[in-house]
């Protein structure tokens, strides 16, 4: 082995935490700029190409690991050290430059219920967004970067699981391709 799956995943995790923290970055600019959201829904459909395809040079360059539980193992890794990338600058960002961004993702929330046809059915729901806003019960930029972290790795966690069974058996069967030829 040339290399562990750890500094594999570590190499690996610097592109996908500046793809997720690319990601992040359409979400706090959607107030100033709306079609940004649009965008954060076709990163997301890019993620798993992403992922993917990071475990799979790491599978190539190591066939050792063309195993499910090292190749799952590595994509777990990959996601964490990316997720910790884009915590950093998040953190960053929404402690720094621009601490009120989440009372004002909520009023603009609000506003956007109030504006809407049906806003006397939402009624108690922007009621009780106000009474969150004005009694300081939203999460603060560190909560949210925290919580963002972890769904981010819980759920790259079981995206890895399942490339890496479409990797190995898609390994398996153009190992077993080559050597019918």
């Amino acid at each position: 082995m040339n290399k562990s799956i750890y500094k594999y995943a570590a190499e690996a995790g610097l592109p996908v935490g500046l793809y997720l923290t690319f990601m992040a970055a359409c979400l706090f600019i959607n107030l100033k700029i709306e079609s940004s959201t649009s965008l954060i829904f076709v990163l997301m459909i890019g993620f798993p190409i992403l992922l993917g395809y990071k475990m799979r040079q790491i599978a190539v360059k190591e066939p050792s690991y063309m195993k499910v539980s090292a190749l799952w193992l590595g994509g777990i890794y990959t996601v964490i050290f990316g997720s910790l990338i884009c915590a950093l600058f998040s953190g960053i960002y929404l402690v720094f430059i621009d601490p009120g961004f989440i009372n004002a993702m909520v009023l603009n929330a609000v506003n956007s219920l109030e504006e809407s046809p049906m806003a006397f059915e939402y009624s108690s729901t922007i009621s009780l967004m106000r009474d969150a806003v004005d009694a300081h019960l939203l999460p603060t930029g560190m909560e949210f970067v925290s919580t963002m972290g972890w769904l981010t790795c819980f759920f790259g966690s079981i995206l890895s699981l399942i490339l890496s069974l479409i990797i190995v058996k898609t390994g398996a069967r153009r190992k077993k391709l080559i050597m019918e030829n």
